[in-house]
Formats: C-alpha cells, structure tokens, sequence
C-alpha cells in the first residue's frame, strides 16, 4: 500500500540573483525608452530674404 505524506518545509532559499544578460536587458531598455522619451523636434528650416537685389 502506498502511503502519501507531506514534504518537509524546505529552508528558505534566497533570491536568484540578477544574471548578467537580463542587466544588458534591463539597461538597453532604460536607455531605449529615454531615447522615445518625446518627440523629435527640429527647428524649422531658416529661409533667407526672398526679395530680388
């Protein structure tokens, strides 16, 4: 006959820690999303007078 029984706690495991590739991640998004921050705003074109000498 087979008998269940319930696991034993575990003791706590710390938190994997942060791998190298998902903080290259983390960053290029950071920067990718300052970069779309706003608009790209440019200045009009100057134009210079338009009237004959």
């Amino acid at each position: 006959m087979i008998t269940f029984v319930p696991k034993p706690n575990a003791p706590a495991t710390k938190p994997a820690e942060e791998s190298r590739f998902d903080r290259i991640r983390r960053l290029a998004a950071d920067k990718h999303r300052q970069a779309d921050a706003g608009p790209i705003r440019r200045e009009p074109p100057k134009t210079g007078d338009k009237r004959p000498m």
